[in-house]
């Protein structure tokens, strides 16, 4: 690989090692959010679901722009997969870059299961007070 190919390559480099940044600060903010949540602190939740937001779309922003770089580097034909790209690769760049997308792949994995984890909760929570609510909204009714 030569030229814009290789510059290309240096940008997808950066690129994951910035995802793999961004997916752990974000593992840390869902840890906070669910301590927020199980504790009831509302202001809290609120500036974790704006720090949340903030970072995702940073994370979808590198996505689509790795998108492009993979379609540089592959080409037009199919589809810009990170797979294809490491097939063509010499074996040593193949791993470095390999041993990167495997380790985001899991981080990614940990984040949804965390995001998951924070949702249940959170809608456990709110169906606990509708509950709540309607049952104090009976007694009062009945008064």
């Amino acid at each position: 690989m030569r030229g814009k190919s290789t510059e290309a390559l240096a940008a997808l480099l950066r690129d994951l090692q910035a995802d793999r940044s961004a997916y752990a600060q974000l593992r840390e903010l869902l840890e906070a959010q669910f301590q927020a949540a199980l504790r009831h602190q509302a202001e809290a939740l609120q500036r974790l679901a704006d720090e949340i937001i903030a970072l995702v779309d940073l994370v979808e922003a590198r996505g689509r722009q790795r998108g492009l770089l993979l379609r540089q580097l592959l080409g037009t034909q199919g589809e810009p997969r990170m797979d294809r790209l490491l097939q063509r690769l010499p074996a040593k760049a193949a791993q470095a870059l390999g041993g990167l997308w495997t380790a985001l792949e899991q981080q990614v994995r940990d984040c949804k299961a965390l995001n998951q984890r924070n949702c249940q909760l959170i809608t456990e929570q709110q169906a606990l007070m509708r509950r709540v609510m309607g049952v104090e909204e009976e007694l009062y009714a009945e008064s």
